[in-house]
């Protein structure tokens, strides 16, 4: 998985805003960011006043639900994906993730949200190492990644990753 720091600037880059110097708290590695309105702790406390400070306000829901769904997958990401034991476990929650996006083409509904951003950052060195076989087993969730990364402004520098358009191989989870 990516490096939180570089999620955060990465995010920031998007967003077109500064972040800063990114540090780090402790030997859990929790992100810190000094600024001028003061400073935050923890990943999503960046990430959404970042969001805000960009006046992009919509991409952390308009609703309490909305906002609840994108806290939920905000913490996923920290707690789960960042802190994955093994390449074993990491395969299980990338399985979880094409599950729920099963009947979904965005985290949050229909639309692009930080959820988004946040998980196409984090996931985007696994896929870049995925086989071609992995992708299809995880359908949903490379159907999801390839519609993410087709936008130049989200994917910034970052090499596209190939994906086949036919079933390669028989018999998989799908």
């Amino acid at each position: 998985m990516a490096d939180t720091g570089d999620n955060i600037h990465a995010i920031a880059s998007y967003l077109g805003v500064k972040c800063g110097k990114i540090t780090y708290d402790g030997p859990e590695r929790i992100p810190v960011m000094k600024g001028k309105t003061g400073t935050r702790r923890g990943f999503v406390s960046i990430v959404k006043h970042l969001t805000r400070a960009a006046e992009k306000k919509l991409l952390i829901g308009e609703e309490a639900a909305e906002k609840a769904v994108v806290d939920q997958w905000l913490e996923y990401k920290v707690c789960h994906l960042d802190r994955c034991p093994s390449d074993k476990d990491k395969f299980i929650m990338l399985m979880d993730l094409d599950h729920y996006l099963k009947d979904k083409v965005y985290f949050l509904h229909h639309r692009l949200s930080l959820i988004d951003l946040a998980l196409f950052y984090t996931l985007q060195p696994t896929f870049a190492d995925l086989t071609f076989y992995d992708k299809q087993k995880l359908m949903h969730l490379s159907r999801w990644y390839n519609n993410v990364q087709q936008s130049p402004t989200i994917r910034q520098s970052f090499p596209a990753v190939t994906f086949s358009k036919v079933p390669l191989y028989s018999g998989s989870a799908h």
